[in-house]
């Protein structure tokens, strides 16, 4: 595409995250861009239910090179009813999920 900066194809995957206060909120959006984006472009396409508070995560994974102004449609789309989740955030709650539960730190830290 010409005039589109471009990732380099030997980066990893770029993860956009967002999180909904219900799972209809977060289903529609994740079937949004599931319809607006092809599979070149969007490699992984999750949801994910948080235990603790009821909400839900939908992560969207794009290839290296997907052009920057297709991840801000995404975060444009996502952004409408989901609020941003840092990826350091994603990672830690990725991570809990996999270790059996408990509270990250961060998590923790937000009701000290």
């Amino acid at each position: 595409m010409a005039g589109e900066e471009r990732r380099s194809e030997r980066g990893p995957a770029q993860a956009v995250a967002y999180e909904f206060a219900s799972e209809s909120a977060a289903r529609a959006a994740a079937t949004e861009l599931d319809r607006r984006f092809d599979q070149k472009e969007l490699l992984a396409l999750r949801i994910y239910r948080v235990r603790w508070n009821d909400n839900y995560l939908v992560e969207a994974s794009f290839a290296p090179d997907a052009p920057d102004s297709r991840l801000r449609d995404a975060r444009a789309l996502l952004g409408e009813v989901g609020r941003p989740v840092h990826p350091d955030d994603l990672e830690d709650y990725k991570r809990a999920t996999r270790e059996g539960g408990g509270l990250s730190g961060w998590f923790r830290n937000f009701f000290s």
